[in-house]
């Protein structure tokens, strides 16, 4: 950037005490300053920082929790950044762009976490985290006609991450409800394959197939609420494949997550009206990112990829 003027610096003028020539190339000096500033301004804008909160099924702090944060859509193949939990529980990296990112927990005594989640300057928020802990496992012990174990768990809120209470969950005969802080045991199950369900009213019904053994196990369930809104019916064509060619691609809408099936076809429950980003991602890269209107219904949509 060229800066011209009527006026030049004259040292002979300064010093005969003409201070008119200095003040004017200071006001140069801090305009062109504050044009740079400016026009940077827009992509500081979108560095944000990343902040969470850990604690254990009691609600108090997990300190010195070994904390990733992974960059999903980095094109050098998902870079990461590693911090750990102060006294309070308490996590934040910082300067981060908008995008997907993976978060794993370690921590000794507990078992280990990993969610994925995007961030972005509209929604901006404090992650809470919660562990459980694995120190009631029992010692590696060969039980003679033992052929039972015990499942303790808690029934967290998917959405908000809040314990819900009043969920019934079952293995066979087996129910029980969850307390206050949807937390449940299950004791004297049967070792092997089995199918836990887990009810409760404005939430989605899940059954999910566990291996119960000997060992005293613990689990951390997600409930998704329903929302009667909308569903979205995908499909993912590549340009050069034959149908039933498609790799698993993770497609992200409206904080929800499919993965593409051989076919290409993905699908997703309860959106709320309005524009969505829809963002799919192969191999750690952004391969497409569009903004789709919901409706109320089922709405169809196709993508066609150029090549992956």
């Amino acid at each position: 950037m060229i800066f011209k003027g009527n006026r030049k610096f004259s040292p002979d003028k300064f010093k005969n005490g003409t201070k008119t020539s200095i003040y004017y190339y200071i006001v140069i000096y801090f305009t062109a300053a504050s044009l740079i500033l400016a026009a940077a301004a827009p992509a500081f804008a979108r560095m944000l920082p990343v902040l969470g909160e850990i604690k254990d099924l009691s609600g108090r702090p997990v300190e010195n929790a070994r904390v990733s944060l992974i960059n999903e859509g980095d094109e050098t193949g998902g870079s990461s950044d590693i911090t750990y939990t102060d006294e309070k529980g308490v996590f934040h990296f910082i300067n981060k762009s908008e995008g997907i990112y993976s978060v794993a927990v370690q921590k000794e005594g507990y078992l280990p976490y990993q969610d994925t989640f995007q961030s972005t300057a509209r929604d901006r928020r404090v992650f809470k985290i919660c562990l459980t802990k694995s120190d009631s496992f029992e010692p590696e012990v060969i039980y003679l006609a033992k052929n039972t174990g015990n499942l303790y768990g808690s029934v967290i809120c998917d959405e908000s991450d809040e314990p819900v209470a009043d969920a019934v969950v079952s293995i066979g005969d087996k129910f029980v409800q969850t307390g206050e802080q949807g937390g449940f045991k299950l004791e004297n199950i049967g070792v092997g394959p089995k199918i836990i369900k887990i009810q409760k009213n404005g939430y989605e019904k899940l059954e999910k197939e566990i291996i119960v053994s000997i060992k005293t196990q613990n689990v951390v369930v997600r409930l998704n609420k329903i929302v009667k809104y909308a569903a979205i019916a995908g499909r993912v064509k590549i340009r050069g494949k034959k149908d039933g060619e498609c790799p698993p691609i993770k497609v992200y809408l409206a904080g929800k997550t499919s993965v593409t099936d051989y076919r290409g076809t993905f699908r997703f429950e309860n959106i709320a009206s309005g524009n969505y980003p829809i963002i799919l991602i192969y191999n750690k890269k952004e391969v497409y990112n569009d903004i789709i209107k919901v409706e109320k219904g089922i709405s169809a949509f196709e993508i066609l990829l150029e090549k992956l």
